[in-house]
């Protein structure tokens, strides 16, 4: 079987930096001190560094594209691969992509390393497009169940902001007649109006999701469960005093729940569906709480 050490000289052996230029990745070269000592014109161009002086990491690396941190796992002989938003000097940020590998010697020592950049901002964009689609219930678009569920979890793993965070469940109340009354498109009509009507009506660092068929969920950082009981009331008056269309009047009943006392996101869902079934149960157009 091959030496993989011959293997990467023999790949060493055929890069020569005279055509660098000629590829539309970028390249670069690197020495045990971290002196970037050959690159190309994409290197460059990626980057948007100067080259009057002498290059290193530390010059083109970001928060998020730390190539300080990867050059030095790659002399401690690990093959590395970082992506990132890279914000270069009075540049767009662009999404790079980087792969590093140590140089290495016929007697096993690392000599520095190799890299290539490239720039993957496109994709990435796109890729965060649909990862956002992915999230979305189609019709209301808000946040689907399964993103709401990540976001609870996210919370209750963050105890700075599960100590007061609040959970608001709301259902409409006789959806099945306004459905069997004015058609299924009326009610999907109706549906996306409160979706919209709610998410008007919420904080920014608020969250919102279609939860069931017409039930919603909101989850409210920093915001004690006397908080989330008023900012339930004040979506319940909206919603009431709301025209939808061809339907006359429309109501919503509310139940609320927090964090408070290191509850689970299984005990803060439990709380709030049993305050929304006594809500249901007072006569509906309510909010209900528990503790």
């Amino acid at each position: 079987m091959a030496d993989p050490r011959e293997h990467q000289d023999a790949i060493t052996a055929r890069i020569d930096p005279s055509s660098w230029d000629e590829l539309p990745i970028g390249l670069f070269a690197f020495d045990l001190g971290g002196r970037i000592i050959n690159y190309n014109d994409a290197f460059i161009e990626l980057l948007g560094v100067s080259v009057t002086t002498g290059l290193a990491f530390e010059r083109c690396t970001s928060p998020q594209l730390n190539l300080v941190e990867a050059s030095n796992r790659v002399l401690s002989g690990e093959t590395v691969r970082v992506s990132g938003w890279y914000h270069g000097p009075e540049r767009q940020p662009r999404f790079i992509r980087a792969t590093m590998s140590p140089s290495v010697q016929h007697d096993g020592h690392i000599t520095g390393g190799v890299g290539i950049i490239e720039d993957a901002t496109e994709q990435r964009r796109y890729e965060e497009r649909m990862e956002h689609l992915s999230s979305l219930d189609p019709l209301t678009e808000l946040y689907n169940r399964k993103k709401v569920n990540d976001l609870l979890a996210a919370v209750a793993e963050n105890p700075s902001q599960s100590s007061d965070a609040a959970v608001i469940m709301l259902d409409i109340d006789y959806f099945k007649l306004v459905n069997d009354t004015f058609g299924h498109p009326t009610g999907d009509l109706v549906l996306r109006a409160i979706a919209q009507l709610l998410r008007r009506n919420i904080r920014k660092t608020d969250a919102i999701g279609r939860w069931g068929g017409e039930e919603f969920l909101i989850v409210a950082p920093h915001s004690t469960l006397s908080e989330g009981v008023r900012l339930a009331d004040k979506l319940r008056q909206k919603v009431n005093d709301e025209p939808f269309g061809p339907v006359p009047h429309v109501t919503c009943s509310f139940g609320v729940s927090s964090f408070e006392g290191g509850k689970s996101v299984e005990q803060v869902l439990k709380d709030a569906d049993e305050a929304l079934y006594v809500a249901k149960n007072m006569g509906r157009n309510q909010v209900s709480s528990k503790r």
